[in-house]
């Protein structure tokens, strides 16, 4: 198993993309800390995994409260005695509004979660990290990031920073031994039940959707020492639908 007696910890753990990144990495090997503010999805997530013989523990989180992120921090080392991943996954979409009507408290609410959370987690879970000379952060990001999703500003702008910061994060935290790189989702279908076939979706060259597994495997991969020497990368899992020149000028697409 690829992560075999590491201890991890994902943000927004309990539904979607963050509940299929856990159940890989506990298959994997690890222990994984779900912090999820949700407490049923939550806590669900958690005894999922239990039941299917992985290791997990539900800590109740709000990442864009520093003091709350310390807690679940101090209660993953006291339990386990290390952190070797974080996976920044928490994340909300806002109120979607033209950039002259959104509100100051949908740009401070998204800005605060999607952004602020991913650095506080960063930081503090960095430090344990830093000390044991050894870590991995992996964070999820949007590729509305490079092609903003109109009438939702607040949502792509803190994407487009959390890219900005994975790279930073890396300069900064590689002499600790620590690696930091992105995931750009593309249109993923989420907090649906796993056996769900992906639907058809013309934005991407693949012609459908995204499963939440499909992001879940690169997650793996750059937890993992599969990945040992990329550092400070955004890797955009997103069909091809940042490459679809069909869409962009609206040409039909060649036919086998």
């Amino acid at each position: 198993m690829r992560l075999e007696s590491q201890v991890a910890i994902v943000t927004g753990g309990g539904r979607g993309i963050g509940r299929a990144i856990a159940k890989a990495f506990a298959q994997e090997g690890a222990a994984v800390i779900i912090a999820e503010l949700d407490a049923d999805r939550g806590e669900a997530t958690a005894q999922e995994i239990v039941a299917d013989g992985g290791t997990a523990r539900f800590i109740q989180t709000q990442v864009a409260d520093r003091a709350n992120v310390e807690a679940m921090v101090q209660a993953t080392v006291a339990e386990f005695g290390r952190i070797d991943i974080l996976v920044n996954n928490a994340a909300i979409l806002g109120e979607n509004g033209h950039v002259l009507e959104v509100s100051q408290e949908v740009w401070d609410r998204v800005i605060a979660v999607n952004q602020t959370g991913a650095f506080i987690c960063s930081q503090v879970a960095g430090r344990v990290m830093a000390e044991a000379r050894r870590g991995n952060i992996i964070n999820i990001a949007s590729v509305n990031a490079f092609v903003p999703q109109p009438r939702c500003v607040a949502y792509g702008a803190a994407k487009a920073a959390i890219v900005a910061m994975t790279v930073l994060l890396a300069g900064d935290l590689a002499p600790y031994g620590i690696r930091a790189n992105a995931i750009a989702p593309g249109p993923i279908q989420s907090n649906l039940p796993d056996d769900t076939a992906p639907r058809p979706s013309e934005s991407t060259l693949l012609g459908r959707a995204g499963l939440s597994s499909e992001i879940a495997s690169v997650a793996v991969f750059l937890a993992s020492d599969d990945s040992s020497y990329v550092n400070g990368q955004c890797i955009k899992v997103d069909g091809g639908m940042l490459n679809n020149g069909y869409r962009i000028f609206t040409l039909a697409r060649p036919q086998p």
